[in-house]
């Protein structure tokens, strides 16, 4: 994975990510704000699922589908 890619998941989640707040991602046992940095910064398959969701939520953002989705409601 691109290293500036992942510094800007990294920096998007630090900046954006409260403490008390757990992810789930499939079966797991849920992950704090640290434990998800620590699956980013060694780029494991949940890492790159994290830094995956990340940029196809940027990329919504981008073109417009994130504003277009809020106005339709």
């Amino acid at each position: 994975m691109n290293k500036k890619i992942k510094e800007l998941v990294l920096a998007r989640i630090d900046a954006q990510t409260r403490s008390n707040l757990r992810l789930f991602i499939d079966s797991s046992k849920g992950m704090n704000k640290e434990e998800i940095m620590n699956h980013v910064r060694k780029g494991d398959e949940i890492g790159k699922q994290i830094i995956k969701m990340h940029i196809n939520f940027i990329r919504a953002v981008a073109s417009g589908e994130i504003t277009n989705l809020i106005d339709s409601v």
